[in-house]
């Protein structure tokens, strides 16, 4: 009995070493699946990122453009709101001077 066990433990034992082995693998795969899973998720979002940033930056430089067209603009209306400004001044002064005179000239009447 006692060489019927030892036998079949000596049977069993590659077995057992195939399963230990066996199951390393199935566990290594599984781990590279996972690590591999993950490098494609980093890399899809680093280039999502990347991307993002570029939109982002061209954006910025499209406000910059806008803001300095916008700055002329607003220096041209500045310029254009200032002659009018003295334009509005010198008509004031020119319809009080005339309400003036013909105040005065119906008072001589």
């Amino acid at each position: 009995m006692k060489k019927l066990t030892a036998l079949a433990f000596l049977l069993a034992a590659p077995f057992a070493q195939a399963d230990a082995v066996s199951d390393e693998l199935l566990s290594a795969q599984a781990a590279y699946r996972v690590a591999l899973k993950a490098h494609h998720s980093s890399g899809n979002r680093i280039a999502s990122l990347q991307s993002g940033i570029s939109g982002a930056q061209a954006r910025i430089k499209q406000a910059e453009a806008d803001i300095a067209k916008m700055q002329g603009e607003l220096q041209e209306e500045t310029a254009k709101k200032a002659q009018a400004d003295s334009a509005l001044e010198a008509a004031g002064r020119r319809l009080d001077a005339a309400w003036q005179a013909s105040r005065d000239a119906r008072a001589k009447q």
